[in-house]
């Protein structure tokens, strides 16, 4: 199974873990629950989660994905383990926004 480490997580080393396939299924809520003119930048990251070693997001673009992932999170029709992903992955791109660093997503296989 293939897994996503991203930094700026939750845990006491500043990353947290998520299936890839998890994510990739973000893609369709992203579709469904924000305005077509500003959801491709992340559709695209989402769906290619868990296809490259490493992805690196720049801090003002984690930005903005935050706020579009909070904004899924707490759609009504987002099912709530899709939420929760949402919610974690929104809170570590603030973070790093917040920090001015960029935000880094990294495959592995071990969660």
């Amino acid at each position: 199974m293939t897994y996503l480490q991203t930094t700026h997580g939750a845990d006491f080393f500043g990353l947290d873990t998520h299936s890839a396939k998890q994510v990739r299924d973000l893609a369709a809520y992203a579709r469904g629950c924000l305005p077509y003119d500003v959801r491709t930048p992340l559709v695209r990251l989402l769906e290619s989660a868990g296809t490259s070693a490493e992805t690196t997001v720049p801090a003002e673009e984690a930005e903005t994905f935050a706020d579009l992932l909070r904004t899924v999170a707490s759609h009504r029709f987002t099912k709530a383990k899709a939420a929760k992903v949402a919610r974690l992955l929104g809170d570590s791109a603030a973070r790093a926004a917040a920090e001015g660093e960029p935000w880094t997503w990294t495959t592995t296989t071990t969660g």
